[in-house]
């Protein structure tokens, strides 16, 4: 799953994960905000499916990629996923103060 506010990111995410080998539109989720994403992850596991990886913006309106780390990690725990079948969460920004390393940790992020 792919999550991000900005259309650009999708694209270039798209254009990455292609060069790799990867079918987006068979293997990849694009979402527009972490509402939409957290649905998306609840959606998949009610319907036995899990996500292997999340890469997630830091920065979106509404409910940032921290907070929707929050959201799935609490979601998956409380629905007995063990974490050995949880997604990766990856978040991508553009900051590069330590704090953000440590702000995406504590929200679950790997």
């Amino acid at each position: 799953m792919v999550v991000d506010d900005e259309e650009f990111c999708h694209a270039s995410m798209r254009a990455i994960l292609t060069k790799a080998g990867i079918d987006c539109d068979k293997q990849v989720d694009f979402c527009i905000s972490g509402r939409e994403a957290v649905a998306q992850l609840k959606k998949a596991t009610r319907n036995g499916f899990s996500y292997r990886l999340v890469l997630t913006d830091f920065n979106m309106p509404e409910l940032d990629g921290i907070q929707a780390t929050k959201l799935m990690r609490d979601y998956l725990y409380n629905h007995m996923v063990p974490m050995v079948d949880q997604p990766s969460i990856i978040g991508a920004t553009g900051h590069i103060e330590d704090q953000f390393i440590e702000l995406g940790t504590n929200a679950g992020m790997n």
